[in-house]
């Protein structure tokens, strides 16, 4: 008990802590506001504009995540400051192709675009998918340039103001019929808006290393950190394709299904986005110079050791609550949604787990372990999902869920094995 209790008052004055607690703080305020407005929401938009919500979401999720060709995670691990910026400079260079190239296909052919998602009730908003990719791209590309240079309240701030702009976007076009648009719009200024904010302190407070900027530096960076787009690219696009497509799926054949879907989702990922995206980001800060000093392991594994301290309970609390509390809280017609979550637990325990820890892949090297890693996991849920079509499309949502559950606990033992964490810790928990 005394060395435990030395280890708590140790860690609790520890950098690694503060700097989990300043983006924690942003996370939770953000992510409260927007909890909070839920029972609103879903009384100003039907389970229908939810569905095109979860299309579009999909969207902008496959579209972003290889916009800045994954260039933007490089940039915290960089050996240099002038590496750093020009894999910044890189990262949005692609991000303006990348979203210039899919607003020219939003707006010359939207109808037969909505036609090949399933959902032909989104061509009007379509132009929304490069808005929401360029907004999403330039703040994963400045929140990991704050990242490196441990600005972390500033990262904390832009969460809440843009959860403050998204809610007020959704909430004010709610109450003035514009359906579905204020949900698409205010999503999009919701997970993107404070890359403005960011990107303005980095030009004032980095001006310098900023100037090292050039193409021939940016070529070298590009040579040097090629694993990125060429192992990384991949393996996050069928990360997220795994994610994403079985609900584009949902949505073509459950209609309405796939909104109440999203919903349990927002709500069941709530404690993950509270503080697993908060020590995810301070993990990456870290893990590159545990590595160096031979620490990884231990790291990697007391880190996952809280994760599994921290989570349980309000999981657990979740999946016995929400089918009681979900028709109250949001109204009766969301009652399916409640009934989703006891589905969706064992997903968000393992997710819990291993994603602020999946970066040790990139950490030691094994971009092409992710990568193989997240083929297995697309053609899990994918294949889950279509054979469930196939037989009831009662089962779209449990077989999602229950492929997912397993391709997270495969994913927990990479880690493992990346990590060189032994057995015997494993057992010691």
């Amino acid at each position: 008990m005394q060395g435990i209790a030395g280890k708590v008052r140790h860690l609790a004055s520890g950098r690694f802590l503060r700097d989990v607690l300043k983006l924690a703080l942003g996370t939770v305020l953000g992510r409260a506001l927007s909890l909070a407005a839920l029972p609103l929401v879903t009384r100003l938009y039907a389970p229908e504009d939810f569905a095109i919500l979860a299309v579009y979401l999909s969207l902008v999720s496959l579209v972003s995540v290889m916009a800045c060709f994954r260039l933007e995670i490089a940039i915290p691990l960089a050996d240099d400051e002038t590496d750093a910026a020009n894999l910044l400079a890189l990262a949005l260079t692609a991000l303006f192709v990348v979203s210039g190239i899919a607003l020219l296909l939003t707006l010359t052919m939207p109808s037969p675009l909505a036609q090949l998602f399933g959902k032909p009730e989104i061509a009007p908003h379509l132009w929304l998918v490069p808005l929401g990719v360029a907004l999403a791209g330039s703040y994963a590309a400045f929140q990991f340039w704050a990242t490196r240079a441990r600005r972390f309240g500033a990262i904390a701030r832009t969460r809440v103001g843009q959860a403050v702009t998204g809610v007020t976007t959704i909430l004010t076009l709610g109450w003035a019929g514009m359906a579905p648009l204020g949900l698409l719009l205010g999503n999009a200024l919701n997970t993107g808006a404070g890359g403005v904010t960011l990107a303005f302190q980095a030009v004032r407070s980095d001006r310098r290393t900023l100037r090292s900027i050039c193409p021939n530096r940016m070529r070298a960076a590009l040579r040097k950190y090629y694993r990125y787009p060429l192992y990384s690219t991949p393996e996050a696009l069928f990360n997220i394709a795994g994610i994403q497509v079985p609900v584009l799926l949902i949505a073509a054949y459950g209609g309405s299904e796939a909104g109440f879907l999203l919903l349990a989702m927002q709500i069941m990922t709530a404690p993950m986005t509270l503080l697993g995206a908060s020590i995810s980001q301070v993990y990456m800060s870290r893990a590159p110079e545990e590595f160096r000093q031979g620490r990884l392991a231990h790291f990697t594994f007391s880190i996952m050791r809280r994760l599994v301290i921290i989570g349980t309970a309000p999981l657990v609390a979740a999946a016995l609550l929400s089918p009681i509390l979900f028709p109250w809280i949001f109204g009766v017609e969301w009652a399916r949604s409640g009934e989703i979550v006891a589905w969706l637990v064992p997903w968000m325990a393992f997710q819990f787990i291993a994603s602020p820890v999946s970066t040790v892949l990139h950490t030691v090297n094994r971009q092409h372990w992710a990568m193989c890693l997240q083929i297995a996991g697309f053609l899990l849920r994918v294949g889950g999902v279509t054979f469930a079509a196939g037989i009831d499309q009662g089962w779209l949502v449990p077989a999602y869920a229950i492929s997912s559950a397993v391709f997270y606990l495969l994913y927990i033992a990479v880690v493992v094995g990346a990590s060189k964490i032994g057995l015997s810790k494993i057992s010691a928990v």
